[in-house]
């Protein structure tokens, strides 16, 4: 026998070499894994490259002049309420030398005003007054107010010549302006003090600005959102091996010797380099094309390099916990995208340092958090370098480690969930084993020893089982005691093993018989490792099989080939055989020896070198048993080895076991009784669980026998009555078997051998009377088998059932068969016709319901064409302010007594007075901030980049002057500012009320390319229009099944089987498109109004589509029935035709004739090419409204 020694590192050699050839023979699987992340990875640098990304030196202080600069007369200005109030205000505005008073409109409600304001985009405002010092002011965001996120996005970019600021739009489009006319007309109608030409006189300068790198608004959390979900082919087909590998061969593996280690270590290790090249792959387009200027290579490939693998790791525990690809795929892919989008909040400054580095215990948040690092550093244009005197850069040190941590948690819970949750094996350790270590794995010889005394021979008194022979006492190999096995049932449990007791005996084959469903499986799964008996105990070799340390001593000394065919498919017979001898520790050197040993002795060295997927069945069994007896194993547990092999295969199979059973345990089940009776040594059969007999076939054809078959061959003259009353005469109980021209067959009991030698002598005397010879044989196997299950009660009946099988003819079967010639009412051609259809319309419908596969794949392509409108709207609501918002000092200024936090500062006051401005101080402290006075020979609160903003306060006494000066980073800064002075001269005025000011945002849906993905609505169209393929496709799969074939056989109609799958395919594509339909409508209620002569056209259209393109998939599915389905391919076809001519025909030639044109001849583009005829107002203001929105944003 070979020496074995299990090596950790030999079986990951193996493993690893076997996943190499798997990914590099499966080419389509790999391009897909690969080319992904790729695309993905081209796709962020063509993001970035086609979006704001530019480094701006630093800037000086910007004086954007006075307020009343911006010409307010162009502006519709409408509001509401009209009271005598609001008029009294207005009217005082109107007579700010800007402003026109044909231009102010009152209007009773909003729903006046918003019809007013959309009417006049953009050069339309609105006002909303709740009372006298508080109102609204209603401006288009993202034209004349600026969004009310600040982030990293850019705060200043460069236009042409021009320096400009994003808070500077509330000074130069005229939001300030109307605000300082209606806080002066507050305070005058209030107060009886004009104090117009105050307020009108203020000027405004940005700080100085520091040299940063702008991005366009989102492109920071766009390009982290794709960093997140850049592995994600990976992880997909990660899960997908490895789910697939446990469930199908890792128990098999493990019972061979295969250690958990190097399965986990052998996936680890191709991913784990996977991982680094396509992570060089990513930093290089990152580097390339400055997405990250600041910071190194080595950091940016560190970072994704570390994520990566705390990805893979992650797949690997949930592939243990769920232990379903599909399931394990979602699960991954929704941490990673919540975990990754709770991390946003790293980058908006939102959570305390240690609440995020407790979640960073989530490698996609920790992945968040390390990107976020690095863009703020870029942002100020400092990298991460090492040394960093700021410290600043330690902190990725941190991340770094946080996500070498998670790797290594996540591959230690994996393992540890391996042992206590293995799929589908009932052997398992404890939760707590590694508590316990020495008391889990220690050999218990006290009690083996206990046990091998409490032993009683093995059924002593029992005639139904035939005692063992002397040679064989003391060779007991394997003891059965008392084992029972129960299962769960649907209602109740049920008991497969019933207090089996019995021994196997080295040296012998011993055959366990039975009926399917006997316990013969559920023996061999408890001796081999992989079940666990309800009760009882067994040992092998005096090894107690349930005891951890033991069990893994004897899955070294066995053999185990199961009732199914084990083999990689992408692997050679030769490959296959040489992975199993290493996972089973065969010393490398001697691999190829006992390979080829194998492949001699059971005559495939034709077939060494071909895949196992190219085998036939009885090919990939011999393989199996190939495997099983590889290392020469003591204990062979063979499991209906030779069903599937040929006959000589199974003669090649017999010989070996006959020729190798010496010094070892040969046990195996079968269905074929003739194969035991020639094999085994001893049998034992089971019946419901339960041990029936056991023992040589001569003892079990003498106890469960019908005893002996004497059998006479006759001629024509020969009578039987006389041949059998001379046999009576001799036998009494003898009984007529079998009758017919050529034999008689005559059934002798076992108790009368002893009537034989005269009955013999007595028939060599006897001639004549047409008998030709005779002979005599014992009952066979089959009839014993037959007997012990009770299939039938008694002799008799069986022997009644032999005779009734042996002696019908022809003209005895022709009764038993006139029912199936009853004549049947002939149905019509048409009724016929309708019912196959119905036929293969339920047929097609059940398909789709039982084999969800459609389904999901119909559900997950779906749910990918949602993707941009989900975003869309994800972006939508974090740009987008869509409630009123009030500018409180409280956002930028600090109240006295206040600590220092978040972005808040004191409020800097500058006297550039040459008296004293008490008076104004006084005025501001009463609305509660903190301020800091200092003279403007001291600074000019221009350079002053700690402070949020300042006031510089000049002219005189009762005669104020000011100047407001913002730090180009707070965009609300001027409103509020505004607001301040406006409240400070209302308290000057002994006025204790505030003017209180909030934005009310008019939104226009005009950034959808924020999120570089297609535009949503389109996107979600062209992709319903392509989904065909995934429906209509069917027929491949039945052409290959030769189900098809066999319908035609049978009388099918072929325009039946078509329209049948048509009834179900086009109702299911109109029911997608209906649901599209209604998702459109839903989000774009505010923008398309559709009546009801265009629904019904649509619904006409769509149906008419729906047949249309249905049929045009079932022509190319029949032209290419012979090739592989592709719906993938086909669907993608789809789209980029849709795309390409619904481009060609808004863009470049939007006439109605050839819409029509491309309607008719271009199936695809039909519903496309009706929806621009539909639209055809709008889309020929596209470019229109294009530029028009660009000049908004600008």
């Amino acid at each position: 026998m070979s020496i074995k020694q299990i090596n950790v590192y030999h079986q990951t050699q193996a493993l690893l070499c076997k996943n190499f050839l798997k990914k590099w023979r499966m080419k389509r699987e790999s391009l897909l894994e690969w080319g992904l992340p790729i695309l993905l990875g081209l796709y962020i640098g063509l993001f970035s490259y086609l979006g704001e990304n530019n480094q701006f030196p630093e800037m000086p202080p910007q004086d954007l002049g006075r307020v009343d600069k911006f010409n307010i007369s162009s502006v519709m200005i409408v509001y509401t309420p009209i009271s005598n109030i609001t008029q009294q205000i207005m009217n005082k505005t109107k007579f700010v030398p800007f402003m026109k008073e044909e231009r102010i409109i009152g209007v009773p409600n909003t729903s006046y005003m918003d019809e007013i304001l959309l009417k006049n985009l953009p050069r339309a405002v609105g006002i909303i007054f709740s009372d006298t010092f508080s109102y609204k002011l209603k401006f288009f965001q993202g034209h004349a107010i600026p969004f009310l996120r600040e982030d990293l996005s850019t705060h200043c970019l460069m236009t042409g010549d021009d320096f400009l600021c994003a808070l500077s739009s509330y000074w130069s489009r005229g939001f300030v302006t109307l605000q300082t006319a209606i806080n002066a007309a507050i305070i005058e109608i209030t107060t009886n003090h004009s104090v117009m030409e105050e307020l009108m006189s203020v000027t405004a300068i940005n700080m100085k600005t520091l040299p940063f790198i702008s991005r366009d608004i989102l492109q920071n959390e766009i390009f982290i959102l794709f960093c997140l979900i850049y592995f994600s082919s990976f992880i997909y087909f990660v899960s997908l091996d490895v789910t697939k590998e446990r469930k199908k061969y890792k128990d098999l593996m493990k019972m061979m010797g295969l250690r958990d280690s190097a399965f986990w270590f052998s996936w680890g290790l191709i991913y784990a380099s996977f991982i680094f090249i396509i992570s060089i792959f990513i930093t290089i387009i990152i580097t390339c094309n400055k997405i990250i200027v600041m910071t190194g290579f080595m950091v940016i490939f560190t970072l994704f390099f570390l994520y990566g693998l705390s990805l893979i790791t992650l797949a690997f525990l949930m592939s243990v916990l769920l232990q379903k690809a599909a399931l394990t795929n979602l699960i991954v892919f929704l941490l990673t995208l919540f975990w990754g989008c709770v991390g946003f909040t790293a980058l908006y400054r939102q959570l305390p340092s240690s609440l995020e580095w407790i979640l960073s215990i989530c490698s996609p948040f920790a992945f968040t958090a390390g990107m976020t690092q690095i863009i703020h550093l870029d942002y100020n244009l400092n990298g991460v370098v090492f040394p960093d005197p700021s410290g600043d850069s330690y902190i990725m040190i941190a991340i770094f480690a946080m996500l070498a941590f998670d790797c290594l948690i996540y591959l230690v819970l994996a393992l540890y969930f391996d042992k206590i949750l293995p799929y589908g094996n009932e052997c398992h350790y404890s939760p707590l084993f590694f508590l316990n270590w020495s008391s889990c794995f220690q050999h218990r010889k006290t009690d083996n020893e206990v046990f091998e005394k409490d032993i009683d021979p093995e059924h002593p008194f029992d005639d139904y089982f035939e005692p063992i022979a002397p040679e064989f006492q003391g060779k007991e190999a394997i003891r059965i005691r008392n084992v029972k096995k129960e299962y769960k049932g649907k209602s109740e449990k049920v008991e497969a093993l019933k207090g089996l007791h019995f021994d196997i005996y080295e040296g012998q084959i011993t055959a366990i018989l039975g009926h399917s469903g006997a316990g013969k499986s559920s023996l061999l799964n408890i001796l081999n490792g992989l079940s666990v008996p309800t009760e009882g105990s067994v040992t092998v070799y005096n090894k107690n099989i349930s005891e951890i340390q033991d069990l893994e001593e004897i899955r070294m000394m066995i053999g185990i080939c199961p009732q199914y065919n084990v083999q990689f498919d992408i692997l050679t017979v030769k490959e296959n055989l040489s992975l199993f001898a290493k996972v089973k520790g065969i010393h490398p050197q001697e691999v190829e020896q006992k390979v080829q040993q194998i492949l001699l002795e059971l005559d495939m060295q034709n077939i060494q070198n071909n895949f196992a997927k190219d085998l036939s069945e009885g090919q990939k069994r011999k393989l199996t048993f190939g495997i099983a007896i590889l290392g020469e194993p003591r204990v062979l547990l063979l499991d209906e080895p030779t069903a599937g092999l040929d006959p000589f295969s199974r003669h090649q199979v017999w010989n070996f076991l006959k020729e190798h059973r010496a010094h070892r345990v040969i046990l195996f089940s079968t269905q074929f009784v003739d194969e035991a009776d020639i094999l085994a040594d001893r049998k034992v059969i089971f019946s419901n669980g339960r041990l029936k007999c056991a023992g040589s076939s001569v003892f079990l054809k003498r106890k469960w026998g019908l005893g002996y078959h004497l059998s006479f061959y006759r001629n024509e003259i020969c009578d039987p009555e006389q041949i059998t009353s001379f046999i009576n005469y001799h036998i009494p109980d003898a009984k007529l078997k079998t009758e017919n021209k050529e034999k008689l067959v005559y059934t002798l009991p076992s108790e009368r051998t002893n009537k034989f030698p005269d009955l013999f002598r007595d028939l060599d005397k006897y001639s004549g009377q047409g008998m030709m010879s005779y002979d005599i044989s014992m009952s066979t196997l089959k009839e014993v088998f037959m007997n012990v299950e009770g299939k039938l009660t008694t002799k008799q009946e069986l022997e009644h059932v032999e005779m009734v099988n042996d002696s019908e003819s022809p003209n005895e079967v022709e009764p038993a068969c006139s029912s199936l010639h009853e004549v049947q009412t002939p149905v019509g051609d048409m009724d016929l016709w309708s019912m196959q259809v119905c036929a293969i319309a339920r047929l097609r419908f059940l398909k789709l319901i039982r084999g969800r596969k459609t389904l999901l794949t119909l559900l997950l392509i779906f749910g990918m064409a949602l993707f941009p409108l989900i975003m869309e709207k994800i972006a939508y609501s974090m740009i987008v302010q869509t409630v009123d918002w009030e500018f409180k000092t409280e956002l930028y200024f600090l109240s006295p007594g206040q600590l220092p936090q978040d972005l808040r500062t004191s409020l800097l006051i500058i006297n550039h007075t040459e008296s004293d401005i008490e008076d104004f101080v006084q005025s501001l402290k009463h609305q509660n901030i903190l301020l800091e006075v200092d003279d403007f020979e001291n600074r000019n609160g221009t350079e002053s980049l700690s402070y949020n903003g300042a006031i510089i306060v000049s002219g005189r006494p009762k005669d104020y002057r000011f100047s407001l000066v913002c730090n180009t980073k707070r965009l609300h800064c001027f409103p509020i500012l505004t607001n301040i002075i406006s409240n400070g001269l209302l308290r000057m005025f002994n006025q204790t009320q505030y003017i209180r000011i909030e934005r009310s945002p008019f939104s226009l849906n005009t950034f959808i390319d924020w999120t570089g993905l297609p535009e949503s609505s389109s996107f979600l169209f062209f992709v319903v229009c392509s989904i065909s393929p995934y429906i209509a496709m069917s027929s491949v799969s039945d052409y290959k099944k030769k189900s098809k074939s066999q319908l035609w056989i049978s009388g099918l109609h072929p325009s039946a089987y078509w329209f049948g799958l048509a009834v179900v395919d086009v109702n299911l594509f109109n029911l997608i498109l209906l649901l599209m339909y209604l998702i459109v409508l839903l989000t774009r209620t505010t923008e398309i109004y559709i009546g009801i002569r265009t629904i019904f056209a649509m619904v006409a259209t769509s149906l008419g589509y729906a047949v249309s393109l249905t049929f045009l998939t079932y022509v190319i599915s029949f032209i290419f029935r012979k090739r592989k389905k592709n719906s993938g391919l086909w669907s993608f076809c789809f789209y980029i035709v849709l795309t390409i001519m619904f481009n060609f025909l808004i863009f470049e030639y939007f006439h109605l004739s050839i819409i029509i044109s491309s309607m008719v001849l271009v199936p695809l583009s039909t519903l496309g090419a009706f929806q621009i005829f539909l639209g055809e107002p709008f889309f020929g203001l596209f470019r229109e409204s294009k530029s028009t929105s660009e000049n908004l944003m600008n």
